[in-house]
């Protein structure tokens, strides 16, 4: 029997990112730039990034359409009206040294995504995670490093035109002690200095907890330690790298001890669905947000580009670990306003209408985080959180973690 997921855009989210969309408008073809898909926004402002050229795309039974001026996505037997996600102006500019703007910063909804050096040494080690063919690959760009004032420049262009609300920085592996920090900070303090924003940061668990303390004295908003995959054996042969050079258990404590340090559901680890079994997934989920983490959980979608070939899973076997995902947030009390509105991912905030449980209505709190003033609320209790635990903290060197 045919699934209809049209009529509930949590799950609608889900089926577009692993099945893609038809495009068979020229004007929205030449509009879906990027190779990372098409942004768009569903009904309850829900944000999906779509895949749109890989090969598998031309099987969806998806395709958006326009009637009277408006976008529609059907499945050829329903319909629900979307809109399209403008591309920011700011890609069709670059920094004053020449560098395009999009070779800096990609946007992702709510997320605006820097990687200041590309370069990841698992690569160079043979190593790589076998899911990897995202924004790391030292392929004809090991030595680029963008300088902190061609950051500083992309950042005042993302906030100027208000193309995202959230900056994020993120780094490949590279072996120190302190999982990339002392990499990121000058890109991080001038940030800070120069703009009123929030800024979560995505790197490797150190090796010792008070690199922890010191991402967060610094400015970080947010940290990630991505654990990817939570079944131990499966870790090792999806992610031998980061089995080898860091270890499973050493997520696990970066993530608990960081989750002291941070503010309620600022600490998040991605689980990638579709890599392990979905049991495995939600136990993971269940380990997570015991120890106060958010979950984060990407699809895996198998393209010619990567070189971990598996059968992608199908919605009706996803849609339970999802449900699964918001019950167990909800349960442990990890506040989920602060990871949401990402196009490339699936929040727990976006899959309580999966939920069952009459969450279907967009409570006052979460409109609030999304307005103008709650997020200068968000910026402002987060410095000030932040000076007083800093203020009373002891000095990072003498940490004995």
């Amino acid at each position: 029997m045919k699934k209809n997921y049209l009529n509930n855009p949590g799950s609608l989210k889900i089926d577009l990112m692993l099945r893609g969309i038809r495009i068979d408008d020229p004007l929205v073809k030449a509009w879906a730039c990027g190779t990372s898909g098409v942004d768009i926004l569903l009904p309850q402002n829900t944000l999906v990034n779509i895949p749109c050229r890989e090969e598998f795309t031309k099987g969806s039974p998806y395709t958006i359409k326009k009637r009277d001026g408006n976008y529609l996505i059907t499945d050829g037997a329903e319909e629900v009206p979307v809109s399209l996600v403008p591309r920011p102006e700011f890609y069709n500019r670059k920094t004053t040294t020449g560098v395009p703007f999009t070779s800096i910063a990609v946007v992702h909804g709510s997320y605006t995504v820097i990687t200041p050096s590309p370069r990841c040494d698992f690569f160079n080690r043979s190593i790589e995670c076998k899911y990897c063919a995202g924004n790391f690959d030292v392929k004809g760009s090991s030595n680029v490093t963008y300088t902190v004032e061609e950051v500083i420049e992309t950042v005042e262009a993302v906030l100027k035109e208000k193309a995202s609300e959230i900056i994020y920085l993120s780094i490949g592996f590279s072996e120190s002690d302190d999982g990339g920090i002392s990499f990121l900070k000058p890109y991080l303090t001038a940030i800070k200095k120069h703009f009123n924003c929030l800024v979560a940061v995505e790197a490797l668990p150190p090796k010792q907890n008070h690199w922890i303390d010191e991402t967060y004295a610094i400015g970080a908003d947010s940290v990630l330690y991505n654990l990817e995959i939570f079944d131990p054996e499966l870790f090792e042969i999806i992610c031998p790298g980061r089995a080898s050079l860091i270890g499973r258990k050493r997520y696990m404590e970066s993530l608990e001890y960081a989750a002291k340090i941070f503010p309620n559901g600022t600490v998040a680890s991605h689980l990638i669905v579709g890599l392990e079994p979905p049991g495995s997934t939600c136990m993971g989920i269940d380990y997570l947000t015991g120890i106060g983490v958010v979950p984060i959980l990407p699809i895996y979608r198998p393209t010619s580009s990567r070189a971990l070939r598996i059968e992608p899973l199908n919605a009706e076997i996803i849609l339970p670990v999802y449900k699964h995902l918001y019950h167990a947030v909800k349960k442990s009390g990890v506040n989920m306003n602060w990871v949401r509105d990402i196009s490339m991912v699936t929040t727990p905030i976006e899959v309580k209408t999966l939920a069952g449980d009459g969450a279907s209505k967009t409570t006052l709190v979460e409109n609030f985080y999304k307005t103008k003033i709650g997020i200068k609320a968000a910026w402002g209790l987060s410095t000030l959180r932040r000076k007083l635990r800093v203020k009373g903290s002891k000095d990072p060197s003498d940490s004995k973690h």
